[in-house]
């Protein structure tokens, strides 16, 4: 099921035809510098089948984003409810193939996200939680609109805290 269109993109519900292309993404160490780890086959089975659950439970969750002009699937992006600071919140994610790095498409499907989550979903606050050294992800949460909020602990690391409420929209 498609989820938004962007000029250049499709995010869609992933589903499990998906699974090879995400692990490969997933497997290289490149993309996943600022992640805990590569991820496994298994293990990136086991995150589509929870995210396939998330629609159902929540109606929402990481969706494939497929890049219009070659029809390739490139990554995944979208929401994901995290607790930070014992506070509940909705993050924007993504994460695209290298290959698909420096074009703005990251860009371009978090701002699909920012404006799914506050106008289908109704949320009226959403962050970006980014590695301190990944300043490429940082420029992209600003883009979006997104600012400097805290540092916190997630994954027994610290990670900048980026947010954005629905009335400061670009």
């Amino acid at each position: 099921m498609i989820v938004a269109e962007t000029p250049r993109l499709i995010l869609r519900q992933l589903t499990l035809d998906d699974l090879d292309d995400l692990a490969k993404i997933y497997a290289d160490p490149v993309v996943m510098k600022f992640y805990p780890s590569t991820r496994t086959y298994e293990e990136t089975k086991q995150q589509v089948e929870r995210i396939i659950g998330a629609y159902k439970q929540r109606g929402f969750g990481l969706w494939a984003t497929i890049h219009k002009a070659d029809r390739k699937f490139i990554g995944r992006c979208g929401l994901i409810p995290q607790l930070v600071d014992e506070q509940q919140e909705i993050e924007i994610g993504y994460l695209l193939a290298k290959e698909y790095w420096r074009r703005g498409l990251a860009t371009e499907a978090a701002c699909a996200n920012r404006d799914y989550g506050f106008e289908q979903l109704g949320f009226s606050r959403l962050i970006s939680l980014i590695d301190p050294g990944n300043i490429a992800s940082q420029k992209v949460a600003m883009k979006v609109g997104l600012t400097y909020e805290k540092d916190a602990t997630m994954w027994g690391k610290t990670v900048r805290v980026y947010a954005i409420h629905k009335q400061e929209i670009p």
